[in-house]
């Protein structure tokens, strides 16, 4: 009953779909080898540098309580990051810097260093294909981005479109995928597909650095409350349920739930994290993948979630991918974990908020005067 889309899509399913698993494991499982890279819907950790630790005190911007390795440990493949300019008191040039919304706020240092936490991770993972979602705040120019590839040494496992670098793919059809299975990326050695925002396509120079809303739509960014999950494309601009489907780009669900503070400023919503990447309920992960598969009669091929640990996320996107016994991953805490404002407890079936120690009358103050 939770997927009454399935025998649609069961009916439809071709040969690759139904083979026998091979001994190799991709993504995980010997299941996903053969299945196209637009077919499986691959758990992407929303904003995954800007980890809340003791060591910067929870940081309220940061989106996960793992480091980039440990999502990719425990089965994350889609990372998402938001770069930006910040000028070298040394040098006076511009760098690429990891920043949450500015840089005075949450800056865990350059572009360069995270993607090369990335390639030593590939390296040593030969089977598994990863996907970066570059957020380019301030449009830097595949001739900039350029030195912090080839610092980190990881253009050589680049994912390089036949179609080209600005050519939006032609839609997938039940008998043939405009993408290679993951086995095929594996063996032709591009295992790493980066997409980015607000850059022109350079073919010459970079070939691999892919306009994001050339090959991909997603769903809306901005949702406060968990009523307010909803499948309708959101960028780019202009697409509808049905030009969305047919325009050949990939689907990313955004699904995780910003909470308003003061001054208009927005932080990850801790709150609600048990219901919102839970498996059932109202705002829950299970319940919007399945009502927006039910909507395109296809699953979101991406998706991405705040703490993905929580739930846990993985979970979800398993039984979306048919995925029963995974290989390889390193299992992590569930747990929230935030020393500032307390712990999510369960209450009648739902999570509610519970403040605790010294920051529990700070935090129902700031809420109650604060709080839109």
């Amino acid at each position: 009953m939770l997927f009454p889309f399935f025998p649609l899509l069961l009916l439809t399913l071709p040969s690759w779909a139904r083979a026998q698993p091979t001994q190799r494991a991709c993504n995980n499982s010997p299941l996903l080898c053969s299945k196209p890279y637009d077919i499986i819907t691959h758990l992407g950790a929303h904003d995954s540098p800007f980890v809340r630790t003791p060591s910067n005190n929870f940081n309220s911007f940061g989106n996960q309580f793992f480091n980039t390795t440990t999502q990719l440990d425990a089965g994350v493949r889609l990372l998402s990051a938001q770069v930006h300019a910040v000028t070298s008191p040394t040098t006076g040039l511009r760098e690429w810097h990891l920043c949450h919304s500015i840089c005075s706020m949450f800056d865990v240092g350059l572009l360069r260093d995270w993607l090369l936490e990335v390639r030593v991770w590939l390296d040593t993972h030969p089977n598994e294909v990863v996907t970066i979602l570059i957020v380019n705040i301030d449009a830097a120019s595949a001739v900039e981005l350029l030195p912090e590839f080839s610092s980190a040494d990881i253009a050589r496992h680049a994912y390089v479109p036949k179609t080209g670098v600005g050519v939006t793919p032609p839609p997938s059809t039940p008998s043939a995928s405009s993408w290679p299975t993951l086995e095929e990326m594996i063996d032709a050695h591009q295992r790493l597909v980066v997409f980015v925002t607000n850059i022109q396509p350079d073919s010459n120079n970079a070939p691999y650095l892919l306009p994001e809303f050339t090959f991909v739509w997603e769903t809306e960014f901005e949702v406060v409350g968990l009523e307010n999950f909803y499948c309708l494309p959101d960028r780019p601009g202009g697409l509808t349920l049905d030009t969305a489907k047919s325009s050949g780009r990939l689907f990313l669900v955004n699904h995780f739930l910003y909470w308003n503070q003061a001054f208009g400023i927005q932080v990850p919503d801790v709150r609600f994290l048990n219901v919102t990447n839970s498996m059932s309920g109202v705002g829950s992960l299970m319940d919007h993948m399945r009502d927006c598969g039910q909507q395109y009669a296809q699953l979101p091929t991406f998706v991405l979630v705040d703490f993905f640990n929580v739930g846990p996320a993985i979970q979800t996107v398993d039984v979306f991918n048919g995925v029963t016994e995974p290989v390889g991953r390193r299992s992590v805490s569930s747990d929230v974990f935030d020393r500032h404002f307390g712990t999510i407890h369960r209450s009648g079936g739902r999570e509610r908020w519970s403040v605790k120690g010294e920051y529990g009358a700070l935090l129902a103050f700031w809420s109650l005067v604060f709080l839109s």
